[in-house]
């Protein structure tokens, strides 16, 4: 009896440590939410969201996630041209959206149930609007687009427990070029 009671303990104590071991595995959920400065528009921050699901395992070095991206920025500036007129004000605003997909490879080398690191990229539609008003000229101009981004991302997270910690991510994108905020696992 102890022969076999023995090991079928050990395997369950063994899988279940080696779960623990990493942040994010096969069917586990990620949602983030924080806030991102540059990218196009200037450095006003911009509000971003993105969730992922851990999908296609990769050996003993990492695992593939999928998900998606929403994101809204908006920048205003005024400025006077003082050469022509000192009363030549000018007020330029700008707001995009960016809804997609992305996809990253998670890195699970590190045996740690505290930190994530991961690379990615994205792609999907970007909604943008240019408003232009020049109150010498009584000039107003408003130009609404819509057009495709992509996006390249390496980040990481750091969790404080189970199912919160926080994330930060650096790469190209119109909305930002950094991101930090807050993660939560499901």
């Amino acid at each position: 009896m102890k022969k076999t009671l023995l090991p079928i303990l050990f395997i369950f104590l063994f899988s279940f440590i080696s779960n623990a071991q990493h942040v994010f595995d096969k069917g586990d959920i990620a949602i983030n939410a924080g806030i991102g400065v540059g990218g196009t528009g200037g450095l006003f921050p911009s509000l971003e969201f993105s969730a992922e699901y851990g999908a296609i395992p990769t050996g003993t070095i990492g695992l593939v996630s999928f998900g998606g991206k929403a994101a809204y920025k908006y920048s205003r500036y005024t400025y006077n041209n003082w050469f022509n007129n000192s009363n030549n004000k000018r007020d330029y605003n700008y707001h995009q959206f960016e809804f997609g997909v992305r996809a990253a490879w998670h890195l699970l080398y590190f045996e740690n149930n505290k930190w994530d690191a991961y690379a990615g990229f994205g792609t999907g539609l970007r909604l943008y609007n240019d408003y232009y008003y020049n109150n010498f000229e009584n000039d107003i101009r408003s130009n609404g687009r819509t057009g495709g981004y992509v996006e390249g991302f390496v980040g990481g997270r750091m969790m404080i427990n189970e199912g919160f910690g926080f994330y930060a991510e650096a790469g190209y994108s119109h909305t930002s070029n950094a991101r930090i905020g807050f993660t939560f696992l499901f």
